[in-house]
């Protein structure tokens, strides 16, 4: 059997699945094993991988490598790969005949870019795009070369998260500035992200509730240590929360999300100062907005489930930490809350009530927030919304879960996002097998 690996780097982590290529293009891929890479660039703890095999396909993998800030993303695909073929029952490295690659920054390409050993020419523009996502295409471009070396005879293809917000409307993306006084790499505009999210999202709702894709209407909230909303009307994209990076629109785990631009400026000295993020140079202030930021600024911590916890001024913590946590748990909500109504208002001005499929949230705190999802879904009263307390408050056993009564005019809906999924479908899509 040949072999489909989708590969999903972060600026701390890689995530990963593995599917075999079925030899009927009618049968579905066989997914084989889920993989994870953890803290990455750490300080203080050390790499983990975690491989968990599906029954019979091969041994689940757990252990600890180096500290963090000793690897690096070169070394990490090889140790990678050579856990997978380990572990497997059957497998050797030069079975892997395709990789796909999660890129968060496409640029204004419209579909996916193939790559081959003896064609790279496309990374090196992947890697001007950095400097628009330093956090994360650098490293995922990096992770391309590296699977190239490891596997000179595989396939690679580059899926972008800008793809899915391809067709959001003129009026939406344009930013009010001036023109530039430097050549650009990319016009200065909303772009989006989380578009594999988005796009997997998209296919579960709608195979849930027995429409096309084109025919669902919904506002999605992915809300994870990025997090972003969109609002999605028949099946395309008109508006997202994150712009030409992905810092702007909501709060995240490190990253302020959408500010006074200017607040910067005051915040710190010399805000071009170049800084030395691991193997790649970027500026002081996107080290602060994007590393520093958020959830971690106002809470001092980026674990949603501690901030959880210190609400309540019984907890088993400091009055500060308790105070920290209200006002980071009430900014988070407020914000959200601020995109999600303006998107269910654009759905709205067009579209009764009874043709809005209803509100999504998806990603590790949309999924397991269950307090988040009450609170933002009793301030849409409004518009109907009534949540169904037991659903809400249970456990999700399948991808697609309503949280709301049957009587609620507005839906609301848990859906685990599978981004490496996506990726597999996309090149499946591409290569035809």
């Amino acid at each position: 059997m040949t072999y489909l690996l989708a590969i999903n780097c972060g600026s701390s982590s890689i995530k990963g699945k593995l599917f075999g290529i079925p030899k009927s293009k009618s049968d579905s891929l066989d997914f084989q094993s889920s993989l994870e890479v953890v803290n990455i660039g750490s300080k203080d703890e050390k790499v983990k991988i975690k491989i968990t095999w599906e029954e019979g396909k091969g041994e689940n993998l757990s252990e600890e490598g180096k500290n963090g800030d000793e690897v690096d993303y070169e070394s990490l695909i090889p140790f990678l790969l050579e856990h997978i073929t380990s572990s497997a029952k059957s497998l050797k490295k030069e079975d892997i005949k395709y990789v796909t690659h999660r890129i968060v920054h496409g640029g204004t390409h419209t579909k996916g870019i193939v790559v081959t050993k003896e064609h790279e020419e496309a990374l090196e523009e992947m890697d001007k795009l950095s400097e628009f996502a330093p956090l994360h295409n650098h490293h995922a471009v990096v992770a391309v070369r590296s699977c190239l070396d490891a596997l000179p005879d595989h396939t690679s293809l580059m899926v972008f998260d800008t793809l899915f917000h391809a067709n959001i409307p003129e009026e939406v993306y344009t930013y009010a500035l001036p023109p530039p006084d430097k050549e650009l790499v990319m016009p200065l505009r909303k772009y989006g992200f989380h578009g594999l999210s988005y796009a997997s999202i998209l296919q579960s709702m709608a195979y849930q509730l027995g429409k096309k894709e084109e025919e669902v209407n919904i506002v999605v909230a992915h809300l994870g240590s990025g997090a972003s909303a969109c609002c999605i009307k028949g099946g395309q994209s008109i508006d997202t929360s994150m712009g030409l990076t992905p810092l702007e629109g909501l709060i995240g785990g490190t990253r302020s999300g959408t500010i006074d631009p200017t607040a910067i400026f005051h915040l710190t000295a010399n805000p071009a100062e170049g800084v030395d993020f691991k193997d790649y140079t970027v500026s002081k202030a996107e080290i602060l907005l994007n590393k520093k930021s958020g959830l971690a600024a106002l809470a001092g911590t980026t674990n949603f489930g501690t901030i959880i916890s210190r609400l309540s001024s019984s907890a088993d913590c400091s009055k500060e930490d308790h105070e920290k946590a209200v006002l980071a748990y009430k900014v988070y909500l407020d914000r959200l809350l601020n995109y999600v109504s303006q998107y269910l208002f654009k759905l709205l001005s067009d579209t009764p009530i009874e043709k809005i499929d209803g509100l999504v949230f998806s990603g590790g705190i949309g999924e397991k927030g269950s307090k988040l999802r009450e609170d933002v879904l009793s301030k849409l009263k409004w518009l109907g919304a009534e949540i169904d307390t037991d659903k809400n408050d249970g456990k999700h056993t399948g991808k697609v879960t309503e949280i709301t009564t049957q009587s609620s005019k507005l839906k609301g809906w848990i859906v685990e996002t599978d981004e490496e999924g996506w990726s597999a479908k996309l090149a499946r899509d591409e290569f035809g097998f």
